[in-house]
């Protein structure tokens, strides 16, 4: 079986300020710059918590699909994505891939096998991209790596004028075995951060504008 990276995620929408911030209750700023701001909260049960992430990006919707499909380029853009693979090429809004997510020494790196799938409402000027990690061992697990079976998220892409986009990205994980709770607060504060900066770099290749059929 083919070796592969790790991943994180989840979602429900909620309904936002016109600020932005989350109006759903036990949201706490965590992080927040170059027009990026992070927001989160415990969840009940676990010493994880969940995280949303949300900014507007310079470029049309269907852009912004294209980086999301283009799973080869994550590790040079997506949050401490150290590896991925695509397990399983269903269509282009469905795809199955093997993610292995790193973390900090001596806390091992977390691996999962995600589903993953694009909902786009080009009328509406919406896409839903739901991620959700499987318990079922498509990949066999290994040792130097913890397996993550618990983890869902969104990323929400709406349309704002004509090149601009809002893009809402919420996960909600369990990373499996332990974590510093030090390391499990970094990964919630800076992995959806470096996730929301790394795409707003990417939208600038033109490959990506070029596939969506749109002239940079």
């Amino acid at each position: 079986m083919r070796s592969v990276p790790a991943v994180v995620l989840i979602v429900f929408l909620c309904a936002f300020s016109a600020f932005g911030a989350p109006t759903e209750e036990g949201w706490t700023l965590a992080k927040e710059g170059e027009g990026i701001e992070v927001y989160t909260k415990p969840i009940q049960g676990m010493d994880a918590k969940e995280f949303m992430g949300i900014t507007e990006v310079d470029a049309p919707m269907e852009v912004i699909l294209e980086v999301f499909r283009d799973i080869p380029s994550f590790p040079k853009w997506y949050g401490f994505c150290r590896d991925i693979e695509l397990i399983e090429d269903y269509s282009e809004s469905h795809k199955l891939v093997y993610f292995v997510l790193a973390t900090q020494w001596p806390t091992k790196d977390r691996d999962m096998v995600i589903d993953a799938v694009i909902d786009v409402d080009r009328a509406g000027g919406k896409s839903v991209i739901t991620m959700k990690a499987l318990e079922e061992e498509v990949v066999p697990r290994v040792k130097k790596y913890v397996r993550m079976t618990y983890m869902t998220g969104q990323s929400t892409l709406t349309e704002i004028d004509g090149g601009r986009t809002r893009v809402v990205y919420r996960v909600r994980s369990d990373p499996g075995g332990y974590i510093p709770s030090a390391l499990s607060n970094l990964l919630a504060k800076d992995q959806p951060y470096l996730t929301l900066k790394g795409l707003k770099e990417m939208v600038k290749d033109e490959v990506y504008h070029e596939r969506a059929g749109l002239r940079k």
